[in-house]
Formats: structure tokens, C-alpha cells, sequence
């Protein structure tokens, strides 16, 4: 028996769906079923687009591919959005089938980050992260190959992630410096 109707979105966060398991059945078109055994068959997600050659969302935990086979969006990177789809999986890749892409009042992403569960962990590596270019940057901005280097493996995706929502910016190509 299913509690929820299939066509009420659920809020998600990226990090969930990255995670969850994708589950299809003769019976149905599928859904995503969570560790906690929650099954998401529409999601809502509050975020920034990052890309749009494929539209890619990023709601702080992480970027997740938004797909649609007979439409476009018109939103640009840095805009912020509501994405309404369902959890799909092709290939071992996990997106959203988006049904509707909305830009919106930046205030909604930052009431749906204040919600984030996983905040206390992405605060902590996002402090280091700016906490190093701040120490790297002599005024100019800091070095992204250094800044690389004293993060450690993995660091470009959080770098990449803080340019996108705005924390980092670059003077110039390959100059960081943390916006104040």
C-alpha cells in the first residue's frame, strides 16, 4: 500500500537522491527509494543552476543533472530555481526528469539551505576551504593550483561548488579570492 500520492513532490535534497536506489517495476515507471525507506516518485529541489549546456542544479550537498526530452529551460548559471521531475536513472547515472524549471527569489534557496541537514559538515569544509584562500591570497586573489594542493584530492569539486554559490569568485583565471 502507498501513503503517498505519486503526484505530490516531495522536497529532496541532492545528496538523497545521489544515494538513493533507483527501483522500477512492470507496474509502474519508478522511483527512487531513500536508505530510510522513504520512495520519491516526484521531487522538489531548491537550487543554483551551475550548467546549461545540460542543466545542472546544485543545492549546497551536491549537483544533480536535470533532463527533459520535450522542452527547454531558459534560465541562466547562477540563477536560482525550483525544479519539479521525477528521479530517473540511466546508464548508472542518477537525474531529474524535470517537469518544471522555475527561476525564483533567491530568499527560497536560502530558506530551503537553512532546512539542510547536511550544512554542519559542508559548513566545516567550506571554512577550510575559504580559510585557505584567504591565508593564499596576498591581495590579489589566491593561486587555484595552491590552493588545490594544500586542500588536497577532491578540493576542485568543492572549489567548483563555491564559485557556483557564490562564496568564491576569480579575479582571473586561476585567482581566487572569497567574497566578503
Amino acid at each position: 500500500m502507498r501513503l503517498m500520492n505519486p503526484l505530490t513532490e516531495v522536497h529532496a535534497w541532492v545528496a538523497e537522491l545521489l544515494g538513493g536506489a533507483y527501483r522500477e517495476s512492470p507496474e509502474d515507471a519508478g522511483a527512487l527509494v531513500l536508505g530510510d525507506g522513504r520512495r520519491l516518485d516526484r521531487v522538489r529541489v531548491y537550487g543554483l543552476v551551475v550548467g546549461t549546456d545540460e542543466l545542472v542544479v546544485d543545492d549546497g550537498t551536491g549537483s544533480m543533472l536535470v533532463r527533459s526530452f520535450d522542452r527547454t529551460f531558459q534560465v541562466n548559471v547562477g540563477s536560482p530555481v525550483l525544479v519539479i521531475g521525477r528521479p530517473r536513472e540511466y546508464g548508472g547515472e542518477k537525474y531529474v526528469l524535470g517537469e518544471i524549471v522555475k527561476a525564483i527569489d533567491p530568499k527560497w534557496v536560502e530558506l530551503a539551505r537553512k532546512k539542510n541537514p547536511y550544512v554542519a559538515k559542508e559548513k566545516e569544509r567550506s571554512n577550510s576551504a575559504l580559510d585557505v584562500v584567504r591565508e593564499l591570497d596576498l591581495g590579489d586573489g589566491a593561486d587555484y593550483d595552491a590552493v588545490v594542493a594544500k586542500l588536497g584530492a577532491g578540493s576542485e569539486d568543492k572549489i567548483v561548488h563555491l564559485l557556483a554559490v557564490g562564496e568564491l569568485f576569480e579575479t582571473k583565471p586561476g585567482k581566487l579570492k572569497v567574497l566578503e
